[in-house]
């Protein structure tokens, strides 16, 4: 869903508390036209005013108590969408916010934070759907598209990462090799059929991402090495199948090791293991794990 506008306003005085709108949208003008358009219709007895069109968007309200949210689309896109967004939206700003009379629009920034993360939902369908179950299975908070650092200083997105917090019994120091990844996984969905190569090159990036810290004097690369790297496809290839079979498993985890961040960074070892869980979720159906089969012989 292309949302080229969100706006979200006092009913009552028409000031805006938060706005994300395109270069050329006043959101003063925007919220005080809506907020007349509004009252008007009131008053007249026509109920309250939930959509209207320009010759080239549609705006979409949804109102509740002194909070308007619009959100301004293409008309192509759905409606139902559109609507149900904006409901979560306004709902949203209610529970986070106490409106009081002259609202201040700078009290609200706070608020753009969820504006983004819920458009980039939008944005990839298939990966909202990830999201959702990969929360439920595994908890943590979910960051969909985030950036992050490389060794060789470019960076990198990853669709996914799941971050639960770590509780610590000791007063070890925090910014030791692993400690900025033991609460990660990360996530890679493939909205179609998943090869080798996608699965393989998934694996092979998990270790060169990371973050540089200042200690004692020197920025130093921090390397990301996840607690769990899954794959969530529609349907994997039958070229999966013979890479799985050459992972290390134990006890029914597939995983792969240290060894390549081994010699490189202090306190890193081969025993550091990532967990590897590869789901396919076909259409119409829940995702169901993907392991390699006992009786699989590689013939190559």
């Amino acid at each position: 869903m292309d949302i080229e506008g969100v706006i979200i306003f006092d009913a009552k005085s028409g000031i805006p508390m938060f706005s994300k709108l395109k270069e050329g949208i006043d959101p003063s003008m925007f919220s005080s036209f809506i907020s007349a358009v509004d009252h008007f219709s009131s008053e007249f007895q026509m109920g309250g005013l939930t959509s209207f069109a320009t010759e080239e968007n549609l705006i979409f309200l949804s109102k509740k108590g002194r909070i308007i949210t619009a959100l301004i689309v293409p008309k192509t896109q759905e409606f139902r969408e559109t609507d149900e967004l904006a409901a979560v939206l306004t709902e949203q700003f209610e529970k986070r916010y106490e409106i009081p009379e002259r609202p201040q629009p700078l009290s609200y920034e706070g608020f753009r934070g969820f504006v983004d993360e819920t458009l980039r939902r939008m944005k990839y369908p298939f990966l909202s759907k990830v999201s959702i179950f990969v929360h439920n299975q595994y908890g943590g908070e979910i960051s969909i598209k985030p950036r992050l650092m490389k060794r060789n200083g470019e960076e990198g997105v990853i669709d996914m990462i799941a971050t639960s917090p770590i509780k610590r019994d000791d007063d070890e120091e925090l910014h030791h090799e692993l400690a900025l990844s033991e609460n990660f996984t990360f996530v890679k969905a493939i909205d179609g059929i998943a090869t080798r190569g996608d699965v393989m090159e998934f694996i092979d990036s998990i270790h060169t991402y990371g973050a540089k810290i200042l200690r004692r004097g020197k920025t130093e690369f921090i390397p990301y090495f996840p607690q769990r790297a899954v794959i969530v496809a529609r349907e994997f290839s039958s070229t999966v199948e013979k890479y799985l079979t050459r992972l290390p498993e134990d006890n029914g985890q597939l995983y792969v090791d240290g060894s390549k961040l081994f010699g490189r960074f202090k306190n890193i070892t081969r025993e550091v293991r990532c967990g590897i869980e590869l789901w396919e979720w076909k259409n119409g159906g829940n995702p169901q794990p993907v392991k390699p089969k006992e009786n699989y012989v590689d013939v190559t």
